[in-house]
């Protein structure tokens, strides 16, 4: 069964070498448990080549079944493994569907690579293509102008209903109790429906198990153990290199002191520097760019994230770059560095982060983890540090510290068990406890009822998606902004608009930019307008009412008084 189809991605993508020990034990777990069990949780280290589980599912479901889902936090993910996924099948039976990409609508393709947030709506009944129309028509029916059909909400159940599901990297699903819940509720749903539903990850820590385990007693989590590929462990504990913890108290020293830590690795060429802000990210690359450098972060374009994709592939095998960027590198960007420069972050994002270091065949290199503080304590501000919880920073460092010896830190960052140094589980078991996974069971019990409103679903859909901010899965809705330049515009196509100048604004920045907003972006026919003078709804600043408003009016985009750049991206002055 699905070992046959094991065997055909290895030889397709592989020519029949490279194979994981630890994924074909998954798959055959996975095979001998598929009768009686529907939720299953895959944990390998980052790098082991886990989507060959995906890859294999696939193959089964369009052969055996109907059709599979596969599903990631992040669209830079996606598009990696889009461009593999073509070199295993026809391309007719492939899609993909995010925001502004529409090839797989209602994620209908045999095989289809989507993003979390689309797949929940589109499992609720509200998929991202009927939005608008659903919108319009539960608001008419509010003021008695209601005409047309909500049916649609019938098919899109079915195309994820007769799926077989796999999520990537869902230990970013338990960031946030909205996100986590919505997790245990799909659980439960793949349960109720008999689908397969195949979580991945390399961090997950066992109170999160605990968490899962109270909600869905029959998971089968498959676990990476040292002797689960002999091989690859010891490669991966023949790596030589140093992790250096280091304090900078003035946090306006910080892009100096980076600057001096590169310049004396100078022996280390291939170089990543991430931050926790957008604001640093872009201060430090204005310091270092040149034509081997690159600036990751998440307030680009389509048009150029997709550039950036392509460069990075490019600069894979130079012996010579640096790579600057925001945690938008930890979930699957795939380069490698021999020496990474990192902020502090909690332990998940800091063992995802560096996963990008001697990722390939590099033997040696360095980590240097710095924060802003004084004397063992980070810098705190109302409970963070930068954008992340404070306790769990400060915990993650607390373990830095108590495991070092002159500001060398005894820790193996790529196996979750090791004997010459602590494996990452210990570290991610300090930290986590089970307070820190919070699950909102009236939320779930929400996103389960509405699959009893048979006759009106699409309505309560959308009741709970504003109950929870115009999002299933994110914490914060995602605003769609233009810096002031694309005003003389007017005249592309909406979606060449979109396409090359809207960026997504986090709904909490877009709140703090509100004063910056100077227009917007209407779409009529295939043209666009700008409107400037009707803004007073936006000045009750919450995401029920700016969704609304997006979805009534046509909004292509915010316009905003801000600059944009292919390579520096949005900013709303020289300093952001």
């Amino acid at each position: 069964m699905l070992t046959t189809y094991f065997e055909e991605v290895i030889e397709k993508w592989f020519g029949g070498e490279n194979r994981r020990p630890f994924v074909e034990y998954a798959i055959k777990k996975i095979e001998r448990c598929w009768e009686n069990k529907n939720v299953f949780v895959v944990e390998a280290p980052t790098g082991y080549g886990k989507s060959t589980i995906s890859a294999t599912l696939a193959l089964y479901s369009i052969n055996e079944e109907l059709k599979s889902i596969i599903a990631f936090p992040l669209r830079t993910l996606l598009e990696d493994q889009y461009n593999k996924f073509r070199n295993l099948v026809n391309e007719d039976i492939i899609g993909k569907r995010y925001m502004h990409n529409p090839d797989s609508r209602y994620l209908i393709k045999p095989i289809t690579l989507t993003t979390v947030d689309t797949l929940s709506m589109t499992l609720f009944g509200i998929p991202p293509e009927d939005l608008e129309r659903i919108f319009k028509l539960i608001a008419g029916a509010w003021d008695g102008t209601s005409t047309g059909s909500l049916g649609h909400y019938l098919f899109s159940w079915a195309s994820v209903a007769l799926s077989n599901i796999v999520l990537d990297e869902v230990h970013l699903l338990a960031d946030s109790t909205k996100s986590l819940s919505f997790l245990i509720a799909l659980m439960r749903i793949c349960t109720d429906f008999d689908q397969k539903l195949i979580l991945m990850s390399a961090t997950i820590p066992d109170s999160l198990k605990d968490v899962i385990r109270e909600h869905i007693p029959d998971v089968e989590f498959i676990e990476f153990k040292p002797d689960s590929d002999l091989e690859f462990c010891r490669e991966r504990m023949s790596k030589s290199y140093d992790i250096v913890l280091e304090e900078i108290p003035n946090e306006h020293d910080k892009y100096g002191q980076i600057l001096k830590w590169i310049d004396e690795n100078d022996r280390f060429s291939k170089v990543i520097v991430v931050f926790n802000t957008i604001a640093d990210a872009i201060g430090f690359y204005n310091l270092v760019k040149d034509e081997n450098a690159i600036l990751l972060h998440s307030r680009f374009s389509e048009k150029d994230r997709m550039a950036k994709q392509k460069k990075l592939q490019e600069i894979r095998d130079e012996d010579e770059y640096i790579v600057v960027s925001t945690q938008v590198i930890e979930a699957g960007v795939d380069i490698s560095s021999n020496l990474f420069i990192t902020e502090i972050a909690p332990a998940n994002s800091l063992i995802q982060r560096l996963g990008r270091f001697l990722r390939y065949d590099e033997k040696v290199g360095r980590v240097i983890i710095w924060y802003e503080g004084r004397d063992g304590k980070v810098r705190a501000e109302r409970n963070r540090y930068k954008v992340y919880d404070h306790t769990l920073t400060q915990k993650t460092l607390d373990w830095l510290m108590e495991n070092s010896y002159d500001k060398i830190v005894n820790l193996n960052v790529h196996l979750p068990e090791a004997k010459s140094k602590k494996g990452f589980k210990e570290l991610l078991n300090y930290v986590y406890s089970k307070e820190s996974f919070k699950v909102d069971v009236n939320a779930i019990r929400d996103l389960e009822r509405i699959f009893l409103y048979l006759e009106n679903a699409p309505r309560k859909a959308l009741e709970v998606f504003l109950k929870l901010g115009g999002s299933f899965v994110r914490e914060g809705l995602l605003i769609p902004v233009a810096s002031r330049d694309t005003l003389n515009l007017q005249h592309l196509k909406s979606s060449e608009f979109v396409e090359k100048y809207v960026v997504p604004l986090s709904f909490e920045t877009f709140r703090n930019k509100a004063s910056h907003v100077i227009g917007v972006l209407i779409e009529e026919g295939d043209g666009i307008v700008c409107k400037e003078d009707d803004l007073n709804e936006l000045r009750d600043i919450k995401p029920q009412r700016v969704l609304r408003y997006i979805v009534r009016n046509n909004v292509i985009a915010f316009v905003v008084d801000a600059e944009y750049d292919d390579e520096l991206g949005l900013r709303f002055d020289r300093n952001d």
